[in-house]
């Protein structure tokens, strides 16, 4: 069986790449830079030179798939330009959405974020039924919405998908700009002292990457024509994201807490002194509750996803 995965030298898209091709299946991978290093490499891994924004070349990789697995998205929140959101997010998946229609292809799994929910109400987890109660945080949100509203639309024009809204993802795999957890837990094992906002008590959603992987599988097994699933792990407090990995690495950083809009501040003279990663928009998304619930994941995919605590360990081992 051939399978295309786009993004397959991001964060998700490497692994599952990896993993597809350690079970056997035939997979192509549509890179840009068919000499970059964070190629997955396997004998079952072709890599493909092209672009999901150039259509000609997205249909030359699908030609003879079976499935496809789209995870490439543009994610620099630091980046002004919608643009870039817009081309890659959109139009990239609209490419994608048009060759697999006119390549027959047996489902499009599209790799989509929790974000496009936005925050969660009070203490009640996300769900896919939850309709968005607040304006747009930023470009990527918008545009990864918008790219899900081209999902169903091929849907209905008879082509099979699903949609996975992916929680905060961490685990062993690439340094990437969206690996925040990987980031705080080396910031903590190497620093002896960590800034953090005051109010710890901000809750979200923390999946391991195994599951995710895992749940992209089953989902492109599953014999519907359509779903959208909520692809996450186990709710946590920064308080105890903190407690966890301090306990587990035996860190001795110390933490300071600092108030939130003081900080927010600070952020925002270094974004503009110095190409720092968090600007103003990515500090707001990273401190408002976003609990979820996979529980339909759970029951449609006999989804099981890793404890905190366990997911940590196997991170930081």
């Amino acid at each position: 069986m051939k399978i295309l995965v786009t993004g397959a030298t991001g964060y998700i898209g490497y692994q599952l790449a990896k993993k597809l091709a350690e079970n056997g299946y035939r997979v192509i991978a549509l890179v840009r830079d068919i000499n970059s290093p964070k190629i997955p490499e396997h004998e079952n891994i072709m890599p493909v030179n092209g672009d999901i924004c150039d259509y000609k070349s997205v249909v030359d990789a699908i030609e003879g798939c079976d499935y496809v697995f789209h995870t490439a998205a543009f994610t620099n929140l630091k980046c002004k330009k919608i643009d870039n959101f817009y081309n890659t997010n959109v139009l990239g998946t609209k490419n994608i959405l048009e060759a697999s229609l006119k390549a027959d292809v047996k489902k499009v799994i599209y790799t989509s974020t929790l974000s496009v929910y936005g925050t969660s109400y009070k203490n009640v987890p996300i769900q896919e039924s939850q309709p968005r109660l607040v304006s747009y945080a930023n470009d990527y949100e918008l545009t990864k919405t918008m790219a899900e509203e081209l999902v169903e639309t091929y849907t209905k024009k008879g082509l099979s998908t699903a949609i996975l809204n992916v929680s905060r993802v961490y685990g062993p795999g690439l340094d990437t700009f969206s690996n925040g957890v990987n980031r705080l837990i080396l910031k903590m094992i190497k620093s002896q002292l960590l800034i953090v906002p005051s109010k710890l008590n901000i809750s979200a959603n923390y999946v391991f990457i195994d599951d995710v992987v895992n749940a992209h599988i089953e989902t492109m097994r599953s014999e519907k024509r359509y779903v959208k699933l909520i692809i996450g792990g186990e709710n946590a407090s920064y308080e105890k994201l903190l407690y966890i990995i301090k306990e587990v690495t035996r860190s001795k950083v110390r933490i300071i807490k600092v108030d939130g809009l003081l900080l927010k501040g600070l952020f925002s003279i270094l974004n503009v002194l110095t190409e720092s990663t968090l600007n103003s928009k990515a500090f707001n998304t990273l401190f408002d509750n976003r609990i979820a619930s996979s529980k339909k994941a759970e029951l449609e995919l006999n989804y099981r996803y890793t404890p905190l605590e366990l997911g940590l360990l196997q991170t930081i081992a």
